[in-house]
């Protein structure tokens, strides 16, 4: 198994430019007509097999990864539904530092409140329009598509439709 991800990846980094480009933007088109969000950790032990300038190292990553074939079920999250909040899902994986709430509050609500957790988080709105103020906060933050809010720990976020649009938002964060 090993040498056929080797083989793999060895014909990746040999073929064409545009041919690798075209297949990257199928990739992105599929992905872009759902949700997709990546939460990854702060690391310096990334491996990596290509596709980048830095260090790569194929054997090791073909030594760490495991072979065993699964039935896709058993490598999805499903989301677990929030008895407090309506609008919340949370997909939390068998590790605490990657867990991702997401929110798909409707347009009809005016004001929505991320609850406080024990670790900080960072919020990514994908939809809407918001203003967002936190009891600590010196001043009332705009959000939009393509914003990003640090939350602190123990602190919760108001958030108040400036559009009458749906929201969809993203939290990152540890639960503890």
């Amino acid at each position: 198994m090993a040498s056929a991800l080797k083989s793999s990846f060895s014909h990746l980094m040999e073929s064409k430019k545009q041919l690798v480009v075209e297949q990257l933007n199928l990739l992105v088109k599929r992905i872009s007509q759902q949700d997709c969000v990546e939460c990854m950790a702060c690391s310096d032990n990334t491996v990596r097999a290509g596709l980048t300038s830095k260090f790569i190292d194929v054997p090791t990553l073909c030594e760490m990864l495991s072979y065993t074939p699964s039935p896709s079920k058993d490598r999805l999250f499903p989301p677990k539904w929030s008895q407090e909040d309506p609008y919340l899902s949370l997909y939390a994986p068998p590790v605490p530092d990657f867990a991702v709430m997401k929110m798909e509050v409707p347009g009809s609500v005016t004001e929505y409140k991320v609850s406080a957790l024990d670790s900080a988080s960072i919020l990514l709105m994908v939809q809407g329009t918001v203003t967002a103020s936190t009891p600590t906060a010196q001043a009332v933050i705009p959000l939009q598509r393509g914003g990003v809010l640090f939350i602190g720990a123990n602190e919760s976020v108001s958030l108040k439709l400036t559009v009458p649009e749906d929201l969809l938002i993203f939290r990152a964060c540890c639960l503890l």
